[in-house]
């Protein structure tokens, strides 16, 4: 359970590593267009589903 509970740590980690970035690039690129919400919003979908899987399973080995 404690290398689930770290592989969603690392992964939020890696997602506002890369999204930070994407955002500065977005902005110096192209801030007319913002495109780097659709990548924040689909890959913040994948680590919130990353983070639920994690919390019902760590609620249903308490049980």
């Amino acid at each position: 359970m404690a290398g689930l509970q770290m592989s969603v740590m690392i992964h939020a980690l890696v997602y506002v590593l890369v999204v930070g970035g994407l955002w500065a690039l977005n902005q110096d690129a192209t801030p007319d267009v913002q495109w780097v919400k659709w990548v924040a919003w689909g890959w913040g979908i994948g680590l919130a589903t990353h983070a639920a899987v994690w919390a019902m399973l760590k609620t249903r080995t308490r049980r």
